[in-house]
């Protein structure tokens, strides 16, 4: 039975694990794809500004299916776990922003430290790979899980040879001086 929700993103991605199934293809985006989720975000940024109101912008739909196992529980906190069947390039490419917005937050005064804290325990829920924000099908040079356990990428994308590798590290690379630059 499908039951349609409209969360902001950061109720979709609070108390859930994603995962990115094996029949679903590679991630694929390339510059341009992430150039328009770049922009737009900047466009509602400059128009909340210029406004001085929240605006909402629908980035589209993400569509998932309960896991086999449907909840985890880690701690105290339980989490429902979903196979992401439409979305995934984008999702993957805004998790990416996350860390290396936490990654830039690091550098920061201690509030700035504490708000990337808080990024991380949304990215990863323990050290074991069951509990990521979200597992990729096709990571299995694990550029991604390392990415965002560590927020470093240790190759450079001329240096991988296949293209859902290379889009990964270019993705972190540009998601990482978009907010360098911003």
């Amino acid at each position: 039975m499908l039951k349609p929700e409209y969360f902001v993103f950061d109720d979709l991605i609070q108390k859930r694990l994603f995962r990115i199934p094996n029949f679903q293809r590679a991630y694929s985006w390339e510059k341009k794809q992430r150039s328009d989720l770049l922009d737009d975000i900047i466009k509602v940024y400059y128009k909340e500004k210029e406004t001085k109101q929240e605006f909402a912008h629908f980035m589209s739909t993400v569509v998932c299916l309960e896991h086999e196992i449907p909840k985890i529980t880690i701690g105290a906190s339980e989490f429902e776990c979903l196979d992401i069947v439409d979305g995934q390039q984008r999702l993957t490419t805004l998790i990416i922003l996350l860390k290396s917005i936490s990654n830039a937050l690091r550098k920061g005064n201690k509030q700035h430290k504490e708000y990337a804290k808080a990024i991380d325990l949304l990215l990863i829920k323990q050290k074991n790979d069951e509990a990521i924000l979200l597992q990729t099908n096709h990571d299995n040079s694990r550029y991604l899980t390392t990415f965002l356990k560590t927020g470093k990428i240790t190759v450079d994308s001329e240096n991988v040879s296949k293209t859902a590798d290379k889009n990964l590290i270019n993705a972190i690379k540009e998601c990482e001086a978009f907010i360098n630059r911003w």
